[in-house]
């Protein structure tokens, strides 16, 4: 079982670095200031930003070396916004559908 704990924990850090990249889409963050900002190492960071990039969710900047999330991660943010606006305009289209059947009772 302890491995498996270790994963998890592993895959926490991981997403706590995502957090703070995600803070700063543009100009991102130098592995120190990640360090900083999440208490760890700045060779596990090293790992961590490895594995963000490796699976596509994070990227380097060419020109400055800086961290910043991908394009992808972006893009699964803009997906969420728009499931939510779609289900915001069911809700209105229920409560619309409710409000007139009320008004002919």
């Amino acid at each position: 079982m302890e491995p498996a704990k270790r994963m998890s924990n592993s895959a926490v850090k991981v997403f706590k670095v995502l957090d703070v990249l995600s803070r700063n889409f543009f100009h991102g963050f130098s592995p120190t200031e990640i360090s900083r900002e999440t208490g760890f190492s700045l060779s596990a960071i090293n790992g961590y930003v490895n594995t963000l990039i490796e699976a596509g969710y994070a990227e380097r900047i060419p020109e400055t070396g800086r961290i910043r999330p991908s394009t992808r991660y972006a893009k699964q943010a803009v997906q969420i916004l728009h499931a939510m606006e779609s289900a915001q305009a069911q809700v209105s289209q229920i409560k619309s559908r409710l409000d007139h059947s009320i008004s002919i009772k």
